[in-house]
């Protein structure tokens, strides 16, 4: 499967203002390789963190820990944490070196290496794929993305083995906005309308 659709995102594509790349990683593909097979979701739903000025980001006024200063590398960096202490959820760094903003991705429909990914998951899965990957630790574990493996690793560079791709060219009346999910403690920044989806799967 090589075409336009597989070109990788280049770093350009995320040193952007956070809510423009957010919306626009709708419709991409992301591309987990493993030695012998690539499993390919397309972005069907995400959500902007946008660094200091968020109070629902980890880098909120600059905070910078062990776990968030992943958040302060290059464009296009995977930062990988854990919920719950043991749920993965893949973000990748938008805008430049240390402007800490990022964008979760939540949920990703199958498109190649779907088998794998059922077995990943090893559940009951509904109608177009329902409960598969609709979620952000449901698609780490469809796709066998680990922090270990991948977090602080640059998703432009040619010898990653977890990246985004061109993917399919999205209309933008299709894209909705919603505020995010799991944040009541973010005062005002609570209600922004941070979280894109694409309303349809296919």
């Amino acid at each position: 499967m090589v075409n336009d659709r597989l070109m990788r995102l280049n770093r350009d594509f995320f040193n952007r203002e956070t809510e423009m790349v957010a919306k626009e990683l709708l419709g991409k593909y992301l591309v987990r390789e493993t030695e012998n097979d690539s499993l390919i979701g397309k972005i069907i739903e995400v959500e902007a963190y946008l660094g200091p000025i968020d109070k629902a980001c980890h880098t909120y006024n600059y905070k910078k820990t062990k776990r968030t200063k992943t958040m302060y590398e290059k464009p296009g960096t995977i930062y990988i944490y854990l919920i719950y202490g043991m749920y993965h959820c893949l973000n990748v760094i938008t805008e430049p070196e240390s402007m800490p903003c990022a964008v979760l991705i939540r949920e990703l429909y199958p498109i190649e290496g779907i088998e794998i990914i059922k077995k990943n998951r090893n559940v009951k899965i509904g109608k177009n794929y329902k409960n598969l990957l609709d979620g952000p630790g449901k698609l780490c574990i469809g796709l066998n993305i680990k922090k270990d493996y991948f977090n602080g690793k640059d998703s432009c560079e040619s010898i990653s083995k977890l990246f985004f791709t061109e993917g399919e060219v999205i209309d933008e009346r299709k894209i909705s906005s919603h505020k995010r999910i799991g944040i009541d403690y973010a005062e005002e920044y609570k209600d922004r309308l941070l979280r894109f989806k694409l309303n349809f799967q296919s």
